[in-house]
């Protein structure tokens, strides 16, 4: 497997193969599979083949079971920014001013709150929802 193929490039030319030993009447069994996978991944997810071989029956693993332990380490990886590529490194969590600011981009967010106070900017404050009804705030469909 080559560092930049993906594992389900990797996966696909696996499963011709064994595609091409069943045409010449033979079965490649998934334990086989299973080995040719964990013995080819490159270095950075060599921590992942070393927690199945640990704690995983790899004689008895399906291929498929083995392939999905691959891709979740996998998909770690590249949301903490660890596989040397610039997949990581979003914000995960907005500062009161960014939430504000995005709100107000998006039309969510009225006009005279500038989140000066608690009460005002929403967050647990007695603002009076919108109205089923009629659309507009300060009152409910029951009032």
């Amino acid at each position: 497997m080559a560092e930049s193929e993906t594992l389900d490039a990797f996966a696909g030319r696996l499963g011709g193969m064994a595609a091409r030993y069943m045409a010449l009447g033979s079965t490649l069994e998934d334990a086989a599979l299973v080995k040719k996978l964990l013995d080819s991944v490159p270095d950075r997810l060599y921590a992942a083949v070393a927690e199945i071989e640990q704690f995983c029956d790899v004689g008895t693993m399906a291929f498929e079971d083995a392939l999905g332990r691959l891709k979740a380490f996998d998909e770690r990886l590249r949301q903490r920014g660890q596989d040397g590529g610039s997949h990581g490194g979003e914000q995960l969590m907005f500062t009161a001013a960014q939430w504000r600011a995005r709100e107000r981009q998006r039309g969510g967010a009225r006009d005279d709150d500038d989140g000066a106070s608690g009460e005002a900017s929403g967050f647990g404050g007695n603002r009076r929802g919108r109205c089923y009804k009629c659309g507009e705030r300060g009152h409910f469909k029951r009032e």
